[in-house]
């Protein structure tokens, strides 16, 4: 069954009825949330318009569309099926970047209530897996002016290669999934040694100045 629906995520009432409308056509066990926007700069000249609309939209219509659909996937699960809940973070929600701080706010904020509402789904047979993919060669990131120096520490992904990542992914176990091996190595030695991770990310700064 083909059914599509044009809603503002930032719009929780909307969302709900969106997902009641979709209902009519078939049962909601898996879903996936990955609405989002960049606005880039430098964070003490970023609008207070452009952080509250990169929380809204990133963080916000994560919340607004879990909330709509959990009763579905919990229903589905109950029921003997799979239920699935995916929503799609960043590295950048994995640490801070120059040039990036709003959005990378808003995106620990998704890692966050993932992490958690992960903790209290436990049980249920929901699964909730949070995905961090790397910079994607995608309409957001190619209408920008100019890449973010820390961009150049990776290729870009096409939209085509992070989705076949992650339904791969999404076979194995691990709750916090990564699309390629630089940004699962990144998380660790972020973990681990910090201050490499930051001598490598100030140099490609200082690089691109």
């Amino acid at each position: 069954v083909k059914h599509t629906e044009a809603v503002d995520v930032c719009d929780p009432d909307a969302v709900r009825a969106a997902v009641e409308r979709s209902r009519t056509h078939a049962k909601i066990a898996h879903v996936v949330h990955c609405a989002g926007v960049l606005r880039v700069g430098p964070a003490e000249e970023m609008s207070p318009e452009d952080y509250r609309l990169m929380m809204e939209v990133n963080y916000l219509g994560s919340v607004h569309m879990t909330l709509a659909t959990l009763g579905d996937l919990r229903h589905a699960s109950e029921q003997g099926g799979a239920s699935t809940l995916l929503l799609v973070c960043s590295v950048s929600g994995l640490r801070g970047f120059p040039l990036l701080a709003g959005y990378c706010a808003s995106k620990f904020a998704v890692l966050g209530f993932g992490q958690a509402l992960r903790s209290e789904l436990k049980g249920t047979g929901v699964d909730l897996r949070v995905l961090c993919p790397p910079p994607g060669d995608t309409p957001m990131v190619q209408s920008l002016d100019e890449l973010p120096a820390v961009y150049t520490l990776s290729r870009l992904f096409s939209a085509e290669e992070i989705v076949r990542k992650a339904l791969k992914g999404l076979r194995g176990t691990g709750w916090l999934m990564f699309t390629d091996f630089n940004s699962k190595a990144m998380r660790w030695a972020d973990r681990l040694l910090p201050s490499v991770v930051d001598g490598i990310v100030n140099r490609a700064s200082r690089a691109r100045d």
